[in-house]
């Protein structure tokens, strides 16, 4: 009996531990909206915390080679078009059929398909 109310006094104790860092890390994220309790990706460098992150232009950005990507498209159906962002590559899959209508999105500098957005009636 006194080894179950142990156990249940200290679990208690984690219970409260738990919620007043929760309440902490809620309290300090409404002040600074970058806190985080823990750091993975090692210290921040003085341009990381002076100014924002601009991201490049596409014209500054070079390409890296990614070789041959192979994408699956059912029978019968072709690429319409192709557009881009910079970033993305958008690949307009038709015709219109139930089957064939898609949307697929790719990244323009690994090659690795981000999705597919298929259309249905």
């Amino acid at each position: 009996m006194q080894a179950l109310k142990g156990l249940v006094i200290g679990l208690t104790i984690l219970i409260v531990v738990a919620m007043t860092v929760i309440a902490y890390g809620l309290y300090r994220k409404t002040d600074e909206p970058d806190f985080k309790f823990f750091s993975f990706g090692g210290e921040k460098t003085t341009q990381d915390t002076a100014q924002p992150a601009i991201l490049p232009s596409p014209a500054t950005i070079k390409p890296k080679a990614f070789g041959e990507v192979m994408l699956s498209l059912p029978k019968g159906c072709t690429i319409e078009s192709v557009s881009g962002d910079g970033a993305r590559v958008f690949l307009k899959i038709g015709p219109g059929n139930n089957t064939c209508a898609r949307i697929i999105i790719v990244d323009a500098e690994s090659g690795a398909s981000l999705g597919t957005l298929k259309v249905s009636p």
